[in-house]
């Protein structure tokens, strides 16, 4: 959204292409949801029977709705990031949370539904309300946008434009699903690794603690293209988004090693979250050497905003494969090593990928034809 629509006309483009996508995947996802197929996919290949079996294909068919909740989310999120209203998307977000709880507290008064309706509805409704408020957000906050996206584009003469087509679209999004689909490799990569340590249970539990926990640092950083995306309009504005993401950077590090070297993250680890003495402390040594990854996050970060703001998606998936190679030979290699505390593996895995992935697409920005690239 951000990175395509600047007009009334590449507005109308865009939403057409996202509504003709959605079809599709609701339409493939009720074909296997209501057939047989849901049912030949859980048996075959995922060993699922009984009772589980009947609850799953019911999720499965809740689900049917789930890409329309979605896609109504992001693209509101979009046309709110686009227009500087970002306030809208933690709002929405508090919306989704407040439905959760509400369910969660009322739960034995919907014993009457079946387990499977209830979990479906519980994930689906969390999503189609926070979808729900953007779309009320935006419409309340905006109204005309089209209007909008014309009013944005007579303010900015400078902005980066192209004549937006259907075939720029799929180019620049393809790359990005790629992207999507490469990222949720990582974490059975990093499993994998850990099962194979001296005490695979520890690692694994160690690292889903830690990680669990650090994370909740890291991962506002995971929205930081969005700002050079939308504020880099030429070639003097890389300094100041260039200097917020150095300070985002810092504090994040500075958090994460106050939870590492500081009893904070022990009583946290402790007496918050409940984990045993012996997983605690090496947890700490997780949250320790996991300071290092805001730095390198910030930085890829802000080289995706660079290159999607210039609709060059294909390096975003390229430098993500980057990451998937450095993250397996990591792991493998540290493995190897059998260290102490082997929820190490996973982190050291986890940094060294980011790091490749960060190079990468440090010297893709510095080549010669995209650095003279107009924004």
């Amino acid at each position: 959204m951000a990175a395509l629509i600047h007009d009334s006309e590449s507005y109308y483009k865009v939403k057409k292409f996202i509504v003709s996508l959605v079809s599709i995947i609701v339409i493939m996802f009720a074909v296997l949801a209501f057939s047989g197929g849901a049912k030949f996919i859980f048996t075959r290949f995922m060993g699922v029977e009984g009772r589980v079996l009947d609850e799953a294909i019911i999720i499965l068919r809740v689900f049917v709705f789930f890409p329309i909740a979605v896609s109504l989310r992001n693209f509101m999120q979009g046309i709110a990031i686009k227009s500087r209203m970002t306030f809208l998307t933690p709002i929405a977000t508090i919306a989704r949370v407040a439905f959760v709880v509400i369910i969660v507290t009322s739960i034995d008064k919907l014993m009457f539904l079946p387990p499977g309706v209830i979990a479906g509805v519980m994930f689906l409704g969390a999503i189609a309300t926070e979808a729900i408020v953007m779309l009320l957000g935006v419409k309340f906050t905006i109204k005309d946008i089209p209007r909008m996206m014309d009013r944005l584009t007579f303010n900015k003469s400078q902005e980066y434009k192209r004549e937006i087509s259907y075939r720029m679209i799929i180019t620049f999004f393809a790359p990005l699903v790629i992207t999507s689909f490469i990222k949720s490799l990582a974490k059975p990569i990093i499993d994998s690794g850990l099962a194979r340590t001296i005490s695979p249970e520890v690692a694994i539990s160690t690292y889903a603690v830690a990680w669990g926990l650090g994370v909740t640092i890291v991962s506002p950083l995971m929205m930081f293209h969005q700002v050079p995306l939308n504020f880099i309009e030429s070639s003097k504005d890389k300094e100041p988004v260039k200097r917020f993401a150095l300070y985002l950077g810092i504090v994040s590090s500075l958090i994460l090693a106050t939870l590492g070297f500081t009893p904070i993250g022990f009583y946290i680890l402790k007496n918050l979250i409940g984990v045993s003495k012996e997983i605690c402390n090496m947890s700490l040594d997780v949250l320790k050497v996991m300071t290092l990854l805001p730095m390198i996050v910030i930085v890829r970060q802000y080289y995706w905003g660079i290159l999607m703001k210039k609709h060059m998606t294909k390096y975003v998936s390229n430098g993500k494969i980057v990451n998937l190679i450095a993250l397996a030979l990591t792991i493998f290699g540290v493995t190897l090593l059998r260290p102490g505390n082997p929820a190490i593996v996973g982190i050291i895995g986890k940094i060294s990928s980011e790091a490749f992935e960060s190079i990468y697409l440090y010297f893709v920005n510095r080549r010669k034809k995209i650095n003279e690239a107009d924004y």
